[in-house]
């Protein structure tokens, strides 16, 4: 059987690595070679991870997989099975035809794969504070993640898990899941389950600056929203004075002194460079963080008694809502997103 890869995400090489080792893989299709510059989060380049395994590399050039070399490269393929480990853009139906079996996609959210359908389903699920993720690979069709369930599975999102933990435990299972419905022929069969319509939400998508932090919240929401966006995604960012300030790691703080600090105030720079920040409810430790460089080359300096500004999550979360309804207003979003953004169901129903 030809089994292919399609990815270009280090999350999906993961997925690929634990695969290789037990199903042999003819090709992993991915982009070419890009600058560090490049916008697409966790990218990286598979041509010298193929060499290394004896694996054949697909290079294309277009991420929305509209490039007319790019088609007529893939077509000219043998593909019995595609498997889509870590490529955010929808699949076209020509290369969805062109696999003999099915072409493979993987989803889950807190919700599943029904309730939790659409964009950054594992940022969402530590940003709405949820403890738990389902996972579903499915044969892909035309729609969002719409098509039959080939196989499901679930871990917890404990409180030592940030977005970086989160894609291992979702590129082990899916491996796992894929490995044993190949194995037990189900796919061949095309022993799939059809997702039930009447239950279909979706998370909306997130943009850079909705990664704005908003210190009037609670130290564990903030926490939970910085776990979000570490790397390999851009950070939460704040800033001071017009200077911005990635933070990377951070956790709720107990600090015996006064609460009558301002909420985003530097209280407190320690020896080791840690920063406690005052919230809405306390305090933070921001224990990993970066800061833009000056005119001159050096870093921007933190300073006690400084307060960095707020970005209203209300009015954030509102925004996100209406750009999603405006793009896509026959795609319900998920009813933790409109509790989220302060919208009840009804209100929301009414509105669309």
């Amino acid at each position: 059987m030809n089994v292919y890869v399609l990815n270009t995400l280090g999350a999906g090489l993961d997925t690929v690595g634990l695969l290789s080792a037990e199903v042999e893989i003819r090709g992993i299709i991915g982009l070419t070679e890009r600058s560090v510059g490049d916008a697409i989060s966790g990218y990286v380049y598979q041509r010298e991870f193929c060499e290394s395994r004896g694996i054949d590399f697909v290079p294309i050039e277009s991420y929305a997989l509209k490039d007319a070399e790019d088609r007529a490269r893939l077509e000219a393929l043998e593909i019995d099975v595609l498997v889509v480990a870590g490529w955010q853009r929808l699949i076209p139906d020509w290369l969805i035809e062109r696999c003999r079996h099915c072409a493979i996609g993987v989803h889950g959210s807190p919700y599943g794969i029904t309730g939790g359908r659409g964009r950054s389903p594992q940022n969402w699920a530590f940003i709405l504070g949820e403890k738990e993720f389902h996972v579903s690979i499915f044969k892909i069709d035309p729609g969002i993640d719409s098509g039959d369930i080939i196989d499901s599975a679930s871990f917890e999102l404990t409180e030592h898990d940030d977005i970086r933990t989160s894609y291992y435990k979702v590129s082990s299972l899916m491996a796992r899941m894929i490995i044993r419905s190949l194995r037990s022929g189900k796919i061949e069969r095309g022993e799939f389950e059809k997702q039930d319509e009447t239950g279909a939400s979706y998370l909306p998508q997130r943009l850079p600056e909705d990664g704005a932090i908003d210190w009037r919240r609670p130290s564990a929401r903030i926490r939970d929203f910085v776990r979000a966006l570490t790397r390999p995604y851009p950070g939460a960012s704040t800033s001071i004075d017009g200077h911005n300030v990635r933070i990377w790691r951070a956790l709720p703080f107990e600090a015996s002194m006064t609460r009558d600090h301002e909420p985003g105030e530097i209280v407190k720079i320690f020896s080791r460079g840690d920063v406690l920040v005052a919230t809405g409810d306390g305090f933070l430790l921001v224990e990993s963080y970066t800061t833009d460089a000056l005119d001159d080359g050096t870093a921007f300096e933190l300073r006690e008694g400084e307060v960095f500004e707020s970005d209203s999550h209300a009015e954030r979360m509102e925004t996100i809502v209406r750009r999603h309804r405006e793009k896509h207003p026959n795609l319900p979003l998920a009813p933790a997103i409109l509790r989220e953004a302060k919208i009840s169901v009804t209100d929301c129903s009414t509105a669309r």
